[in-house]
């Protein structure tokens, strides 16, 4: 009777120990998941002020160029520098800045009018752009309509348009903004701009806090000659267009009257593309990407040139849609 009072008693300790075992190990693994994730916040912390840091970094390096150049903005200055690296405490930042005007403004579309059956320069331009890049004239058309429909204030579809009708009837339904588009990304949500088209235009477009066309040939890269050309509308091949970026002076032209009386530009009408030209960038997007362990924090800030210092205007974070031709 004895030695199965003392088996009943063994065995009951056995269960409390193993109770005690498994609740131990509760409280150890939650208090490790605690940490971690205490651990992983305190490096998000420290990586986004490491990222506004290199923020004003930028603007100081933008504004030092600005005043050694105040007008001619060019790859050879000291902000077109690329992979940046800085060693931080506990990771490192990646950084990179790039001119905003070396892009199509995606916002400008509609630019000087309200009426979608007149066509606007920079619809014309955003029109040429898409038959560079080798879209058939029937469907470049109707993504230029489109965009156009996207970003004006009513529902009122222009000629080869899409309003309400058009994205509600979809598998999955959403409405166009009928504003100006926040970021390129929205590009995609225009009908008619599928997968391939969104990724073949990205090189050249952007999506800026403006509704003006300002395009600085002086920053353009070598591979955006599909773009120089649409400027120039019909009158400039991309071929040619590309060439010309290649010749471009190391430190730029100086004036667009310099880059206007090349020998490829003699005998084409500029009245119209003057104003969307330029020589020198008030805007640029500074790229940021800090690394902390085995975290990684992403920073995109828009400085705009304000006097002589520079302004964050915008600030995103996540993945970049100024993409590097």
């Amino acid at each position: 009777m004895r030695a199965r009072q003392k088996g009943v008693a063994l065995l009951v300790i056995l269960l409390i120990l193993a109770l005690m075992v498994t609740i131990a190990a509760t409280i150890a693994e939650r208090n490790g998941r605690t940490y971690l994730r205490t651990a992983a916040q305190l490096d998000h912390q420290q990586a986004k002020w490491y990222g506004r840091a290199a923020e004003a970094l930028a603007g100081k390096m933008l504004q030092r160029d600005w005043l050694d150049s105040p007008d001619k903005t060019h790859l050879a200055q000291n902000w077109a520098q690329e992979g940046r690296r800085f060693p931080v405490d506990g990771g490192e930042v990646l950084g990179q800045i790039v001119d905003a005007q070396a892009c199509f403004n995606l916002n400008a579309i509609n630019q000087g009018t309200s009426d979608l059956e007149v066509q606007p320069y920079p619809a014309k331009v955003f029109l040429q752009l898409l038959k560079n890049l080798g879209e058939e004239s029937q469907r470049a058309a109707q993504v230029t309509a489109a965009l156009r429909d996207w970003i004006d204030s009513d529902s009122e579809p222009g000629i080869n348009g899409a309003e309400d009708e058009i994205y509600m009837a979809l598998d999955v339904p959403y409405l166009p903004a009928n504003q100006p588009m926040q970021d390129v990304s929205e590009l995609r949500m225009v009908s008619g701009v599928d997968a391939d088209l969104y990724r073949r235009l990205l090189p050249y477009v952007c999506a800026l806090p403006t509704q003006k066309l300002s395009v600085n040939v002086n920053t353009l890269r070598e591979s955006q000659g599909a773009l120089l050309a649409a400027l120039f509308l019909a009158e400039l091949d991309p071929t040619e267009a590309s060439q010309l970026l290649q010749q471009r002076p190391r430190e730029g032209w100086s004036s667009m009257l310099e880059f206007l009386a090349l020998p490829a530009l003699q005998n084409i009408d500029t009245s119209a593309i003057k104003p969307a030209l330029a020589v020198s960038s008030d805007l640029f997007m500074a790229n940021f990407s800090v690394l902390m362990g085995d975290s990684q924090f992403s920073q995109h800030s828009l400085l705009q040139r304000k006097g002589n210092n520079f302004h964050v205007v915008q600030r995103k974070y996540g993945l970049s849609m100024m993409v590097m031709p």
